[in-house]
């Protein structure tokens, strides 16, 4: 197991040893079962945008809570009591809020990592130079039945055709779907910079608590499109792989 990957997914690929390419492809299977949803789960995106919403809103009432009692004519010892406890409570919910959202995006990027590990796993040297094993034909790559004999045209839509739209769908929601909170984020930092939030101490603090507000969730809007831009482009890059794979093979069985 890499050092921080949680426990619950698959170790690195590079740390074990098999002694076929049946138990190899048999584990890659289970590996990709496991990695491909934690990769890019919609339930990450929607928690992602729950966290941000908590560290946006804490952030607000803590400025906006300060600005209250700077424009207080005669505060009271009460009036300052109010203002600390809203302040360090909002921060203290935005900081759980930021820490829950690292979590998702650590566990995300760890699972993407070994997602890529694994996928690329049976094309290399090490693992072709195996024995084949028993393989089960469910798993069988398009090179192992070609090596196998199977010809070429019907080996083809077994392996790197898939992988055009292996996991698109969900790449393209989270390239998607973040473009809503990037420009309602842009928006507001927009209105703080350039809108009339008040006067005095109180619309300074204002204009701080909605520039912060729309910068967290401009910036989970930016992640959320980068994620899944990244992951379709490894897809891409995987289905060329293969296909391009595919279609040299007839050449190369010939040397």
């Amino acid at each position: 197991m890499s050092p921080g990957n949680p426990p619950d997914l698959p170790p690195d690929p590079r740390t074990l040893v098999w002694y076929d390419r049946a138990a190899l492809l048999t584990a890659r299977s289970a590996a990709t079962d496991v990695l491909a949803p934690r990769s890019m789960a919609l339930r990450n995106l929607l928690w992602s945008w729950l966290a941000t919403a908590v560290v946006a809103g804490g952030w607000c009432f803590a400025w906006v809570g300060l600005g209250w009692y700077l424009d207080l004519d005669d505060p009271e010892g009460a009036d300052l009591l109010v203002t600390v406890v809203l302040v360090v409570v909002s921060l203290l919910v935005a900081g759980v809020a930021a820490a829950a959202f690292r979590r998702v995006v650590r566990r995300g990027r760890a699972a993407h990592r070994l997602l890529e590990a694994w996928t690329a796993l049976d094309r290399l040297p090490p693992a072709r130079a195996l024995p084949p094993g028993n393989i089960p034909q469910p798993l069988a790559s398009t090179w192992d039945l070609m090596r196998a004999g199977q010809p070429w045209k019907n080996t083809v839509p077994l392996d790197g055709r898939r992988y055009l739209a292996f996991l698109s769908g969900k790449s393209l929601m989270w390239m998607m779907a973040p473009v809503a909170p990037l420009l309602a984020g842009g928006i507001l930092v927009l209105v703080a910079l350039t809108g009339d939030l008040g006067q005095e101490n109180g619309g300074t603090c204002a204009q701080v608590a909605v520039a912060g507000a729309g910068f967290a969730i401009a910036a989970v809007g930016l992640w959320g499109m980068a994620k899944g831009l990244r992951h379709y482009t490894w897809a891409l890059r995987e289905a060329r792989a293969r296909v391009s794979e595919e279609k040299t093979w007839p050449s190369l069985i010939t040397r």
